[in-house]
């Protein structure tokens, strides 16, 4: 019932096979959990294995190999879907693109999607926050810095105090006993 597109699987015999070795366990399976959160990380690594898989490997191979890996609700979407394709209902899904922008909008609910501007925008404020963090550990730095010559300053300020009473005592001390010599002579 595999109807992915114009590709012939004969043709294409040895790469898959070479490909199921090389990677097929490694894509994590989709559909038991769907949600925007294990949607996104399901999408993410699988990105992440087939990207390099690109150059090497057919469209039709790498689709394929990822769908196989579909269980739960997210098989039951690809059969009915691919049944579709079939009765020439839907189009075929011909790339892994392809693949991502269906499941996308398929399991994504239209109030988790978010445009490529506010993209833009969350990754500027995510940029923008590691700026601060950044900057607060500099300040963090600063700040340790700040307090240890601030208590140095204060340790040298009462060191001084402590001698000018000292140098103060004395000096009433000699002008106690200056006095006292005034008075004996």
């Amino acid at each position: 019932m595999s109807t992915y597109s114009t590709y012939s699987p004969r043709l294409h015999k040895h790469g898959s096979d070479e490909l199921h070795h090389t990677f097929h366990s490694d894509i994590p399976f989709f559909g038991e959990d769907i949600g925007p959160i294990s949607f996104r990380d399901w999408m993410w690594d699988t990105e992440k294995l087939v990207q390099p898989l690109f150059s090497k490997y057919s469209q039709f191979d790498i689709l394929r190999h990822v769908t196989s890996r579909f269980i739960g609700r997210a098989s039951e979407w690809w059969q009915e879907r691919q049944y579709r394709v079939k009765k020439g209902r839907k189009s075929c899904i011909n790339t892994f693109s392809e693949l991502k922008t269906c499941t996308w909008k398929h399991f994504i609910s239209s109030s988790f999607r978010i445009t490529k501007e506010q993209q833009s925008r969350i990754e500027d404020f995510i940029d923008i926050g590691d700026a601060f963090i950044q900057n607060l550990a500099k300040f963090s730095r600063l700040e340790k810095y700040f307090k240890k010559n601030l208590d140095l300053l204060l340790s040298e300020q009462r060191e001084r105090e402590k001698q000018k009473r000292a140098r103060e005592k004395l000096e009433r001390f000699r002008e106690f006993d200056m006095r006292r010599e005034k008075k004996r002579a």
